[in-house]
Order: structure tokens, then C-alpha cells, then sequence
């Protein structure tokens, strides 16, 4: 039985994840170094962390370019556009998450982003109030394709983890939650879902929409 909802973040609350991969791009471009999209996919879902150690290796061979740094820069793009711009809302989001409150489903997140930008998210888009539990990979040693931020939401949440639904956008965060024991949805934002991770979710969805569908049969 569902008795929680547990989001991720980037890519499926906002669209934020083509600025993240933007800010990779353009922080490679002050270094003369030509990245395409696709090499920006490799960490999407994971932590700054990981990220910065996932670079580190990838361009261990390039002097031209320290790959923990390139991380750095794109945070400092991406924080940049958050503060002053703001994120855009996925379709979808309030009524979603309105939809879980009068159905009395808790509402968790579960986001490999950094509490600063989870807050800032949040609260610039009026949303703060409508979640039970936040967790960030800042709290957790392991970040996804690791299942430490989604049962650290269940903890928070005091749910078990058989009993939560996680909505995901990204190939890591799906994995995550399958190692947690959790089921999945995928709501695809840059990357389409593999045969892996077909195998593991409920189901791919449009949009959030498609969540209040599902969970309307429950």
C-alpha cells in the first residue's frame, strides 16, 4: 500500500537539468574544452560530490582542464541563475502535490542537490509547506544510484520503505529507489529510460499528470 510520495528534484519538480548541463558546457568552454550534451549526462542525479570525482577521472589526461574545478564553476553558474532568475515549474507540479495533500499521502523529496538550492527551489515557487520531509545528498555518505537519500526520506517521513512511491526523472534516481525497495515511476526529462530501468518502474510516464491517474486505480 502507498502511504507515501517521495520526489526527486531536478528534471522533474523543475526544469533545471539542461541548466546544470549548460553550466558544465560553459564552464568547459573557459577552458577550451568543446563538451557536447551527452558528456553532461554521466551525473545527472548524482551529487556535487560525485560529480566532482566522476570529472576528476574523466579528464585525468587533459591539462587543460581539472575536472573537480569544472564542477565548482557550474555550481557557481547554476546558483547564479537560481538567484536571480529562478527555476521553472514542471507541468503539473501543484496539482500533483495538491492531489497527494487531500488524499493524505506524505510527501517526501529526496534530491542529490545541495539544502541550500532545495530551500531556495522551494520557497521561491511557494511550495515549501506542501512537503513532510526533505532529504538532500548532502546528508548521506553515498549519493544515487545509491539508495542513502530515499530511505533517509522513509526514515524522516517514519514510512516504510515497501510502502513509498518515488517519482524520478533520471536513470540513477530510478536504480536508487529499486535498491531502497521503493517503486518508481519515471517521468523522463533529458534521458529516456533503458531496458534496466524498464524492468524496475511501475511504469514512464508524460508528466505528473499521469501520477494522479495511477493513483487514482489504488
Amino acid at each position: 500500500m502507498i502511504k507515501a510520495v517521495i520526489f526527486d528534484m531536478d528534471g522533474l519538480l523543475f526544469d533545471t537539468e539542461l541548466l546544470y548541463s549548460e553550466g558544465l558546457i560553459y564552464s568547459a568552454s573557459k577552458c577550451g574544452i568543446d563538451m557536447s550534451i551527452e558528456e553532461t549526462y554521466h551525473v545527472i542525479g548524482k551529487t556535487t560530490e560525485d560529480a566532482r570525482e566522476f570529472y576528476a577521472e574523466y579528464y585525468k589526461d587533459n591539462p587543460k582542464i581539472d575536472g573537480r574545478i569544472l564542477v565548482d564553476e557550474q555550481i557557481k553558474y547554476v546558483e547564479n541563475i537560481l538567484k536571480t532568475v529562478g527555476s521553472k515549474k514542471k507541468p503539473f507540479v501543484d496539482e500533483v502535490l495538491q492531489f497527494l495533500k487531500d488524499n493524505d499521502y506524505k510527501i517526501g523529496l529526496a534530491s542529490s542537490g545541495r539544502i541550500s538550492d532545495i530551500y531556495n527551489n522551494l520557497e521561491k515557487h511557494g511550495l515549501e509547506h506542501f512537503f513532510d520531509a526533505i532529504a538532500s545528498g548532502e546528508e548521506v555518505e553515498l549519493g544515487k544510484p545509491n539508495p542513502d537519500v530515499f530511505l533517509l526520506a522513509a526514515r524522516k517521513l517514519n514510512i516504510e520503505p515497501k510502502n513509498c512511491l518515488v517519482l524520478e526523472d533520471s536513470l540513477n534516481g530510478v536504480i536508487g529507489a529499486n535498491r531502497a525497495g521503493m517503486k518508481s515511476i519515471m517521468i523522463p526529462d533529458l534521458i529516456e529510460p533503458n531496458e534496466i530501468v524498464l524492468s524496475m518502474v511501475e511504469f514512464v510516464g508524460q508528466n505528473l499528470a499521469d501520477v494522479i491517474l495511477f493513483l487514482k486505480k489504488k
